[in-house]
């Protein structure tokens, strides 16, 4: 995997195996066709392809928990933080479209954005000052309108 960050590989796959273990109990497929097991059969025959494929079931995660509630999203990523996997937050705001167009269009259009920025802001992951600052000013911006 030489033309990939092994260390965003190897959060990604940690990510994805808890988020598939929690939220995507798969008893009824046999064990080897199991997102983790069929990644990593991947892995030995196309790394390239097997990076592809892992950021793609991250989006499918980051979709299919769009409808989680703030306090909910707070717990997991408590409970990630502890395990040392990457949060939800942080993977919501590399991949969600959705973070990305907010950003863009400079304003937040209803209450699923919001809690969006609100688990990116309180999420403890390093941000810019930059961004810090931006995501405070959409958040105080809606709350205030």
């Amino acid at each position: 995997m030489q033309d990939f960050n092994r260390s965003e590989y190897t959060q990604l796959k940690k990510f994805l195996s808890f988020y598939v273990e929690r939220y995507m109990p798969m008893q009824t497929l046999p064990p080897e066709q199991q997102p983790p097991a069929v990644l990593e059969a991947m892995e030995k025959r196309s790394p390239r392809m097997a990076f592809q494929g892992l950021r793609q079931a991250i989006n499918d995660c980051v979709e299919r928990s769009s409808f989680f509630d703030p306090v909910k999203v707070a717990k997991l990523d408590a409970e990630l933080i502890s395990r040392g996997i990457i949060t939800l937050s942080e993977l919501r705001k590399r991949y969600s479209r959705g973070y990305a167009n907010i950003l863009k269009r400079g304003r937040i259009k209803n209450d699923t954005e919001f809690n969006l920025l609100q688990n990116v802001i309180n999420d403890p992951t390093e941000k810019s000052p930059d961004e810090l600052e931006l995501l405070a000013k959409l958040l105080s911006d809606y709350e205030g309108a």
